[in-house]
């Protein structure tokens, strides 16, 4: 018997009305629904503008004879769907809702607070976004469109916003690789801190007073540690003999209720390595620590604060001759040093991709792949060389 194949809609309204397009065996336009009883209606129309206003006509009827979930109480503004949204993140991490909320206050509040959620827009959604990126990062701008996908999708989840009206539809809020054959995100090496430049910044943490943080930054610009999982760190997480690694177990998160011990980013728990020219000074700094005691502390001996460590950070940067936003802000942050350490892992140690990524916790190879790997070099001069003899 051959295979039935099933047909798409072109439109899905939000009572369950249907329209599908002509096919070789049915050549007209099809609406598809079922009545407040049950009942099947089907209904075929010449053009597909006849069938979405017939498919229309259905769903105000059933707007009025059919009560959906949340339907009595829906917001009418899309401020009122943010505060909606906004409380249902209590299953989700502190940061991220503190996240979520500061990008919706800051950016989508002022434009659409009071906006009729019904009459929310793809170019009101457009306007959003190129009001942030006259002053973001393009990363940033990203989280905020990702947020407002979000909102989108808890109002269609609650049937607050039909399917159709979709306020996102063919909004652009991923950045684009400049070049042919990279990854949206791709990190080019030369973007990043070379080696000189961090150990100035090193030198000059230690001789600012703060040599733990400049063991710190050393271990995370080989070890590709993220921040919360460097200050939760213990002495006893470290392996000195047989084998040089760190196992990375935990993490600590920051927000404004406090830290609060959490799991790694994606749930992993893994190793990763450091070099022998940091195995003396970090066993040396063990043995200073109680062992069930945090490796790296704050000034209070507890966890540190990750605004204290970037003036620190900041105030090197400047003593070390790094490129400068301002007085208290380098280009490079510390999460640089985590890119640093991939591309020291991939291209100067040689470790094979699928190593790379379970050290530095990604979620997959291919994620690692494309974040570093690209082309490198002249492409038009490595393609001669390799094709002079042919």
């Amino acid at each position: 018997m051959p295979r039935r194949i099933y047909s798409k809609p072109i439109a899905s309204f939000e009572y369950g009305t249907r329209v599908y397009a002509p096919s070789e065996s049915r050549p007209t336009y099809r609406v598809i629904a079922k009545d407040p009883d049950g009942k099947r209606i089907f209904l075929r129309f010449a053009t597909e503008d006849e069938a979405r206003e017939r498919a229309r006509e259905i769903e105000t009827s059933l707007a009025s004879s059919v009560t959906l979930p949340g339907r009595g109480t829906a917001p009418i503004t899309v401020g009122q769907l943010m505060d909606r949204y906004l409380a249902s993140l209590g299953s989700r991490s502190t940061r991220y809702a503190e996240r979520q909320e500061y990008l919706l206050r800051c950016w989508v509040r002022p434009v659409l607070d009071d906006h009729p959620l019904r009459a929310w827009t793809p170019a009101d959604s457009d306007q959003v976004l190129d009001q942030a990126r006259a002053s973001l990062a393009p990363a940033t701008v990203q989280n905020l469109g990702a947020a407002m996908r979000a909102l989108v999708t808890f109002a269609f989840k609650n049937r607050w916003l039909p399917r159709e009206a979709d306020p996102m539809w063919k909004v652009q809020y991923t950045p684009k690789p400049e070049h042919q054959g990279e990854a949206t995100g791709y990190v080019p090496r030369d973007d990043l801190p070379t080696d000189e430049q961090c150990a100035a910044l090193f030198a000059a943490l230690a001789g600012q007073g703060h040599p733990d943080w400049a063991l710190a930054m050393r271990l995370k610009h080989r070890s590709g540690l993220r921040w919360g999982e460097l200050i939760a760190l213990r002495p006893s997480d470290l392996t000195f003999s047989l084998k040089r690694s760190v196992a990375v177990v935990r993490a600590v998160e920051q927000s404004r209720q406090g830290f609060a011990i959490k799991t790694t980013k994606n749930r992993q728990r893994r190793q990763t390595i450091f070099p022998a020219s940091l195995r003396d000074d970090l066993a040396a700094w063990c043995d200073q620590r109680p062992s069930d005691g945090l490796l790296f502390t704050g000034t209070d001996g507890d966890f540190a604060n990750r605004r204290t460590v970037q003036r620190f950070w900041a105030r090197a940067a400047n003593a070390a001759g790094w490129p400068m936003q301002g007085p208290m802000s380098s280009i490079w942050h510390p999460h640089d040093l985590r890119h640093v350490a991939a591309c020291w892992m991939l291209f100067d140690v040689g470790l094979e991709a699928p190593a790379v990524s379970a050290m530095l916790g990604h979620a997959n190879t291919a994620f690692t792949l494309s974040r570093y790997v690209s082309v490198r070099g002249d492409l038009a001069a490595t393609a001669t060389a390799a094709t002079d003899a042919w």
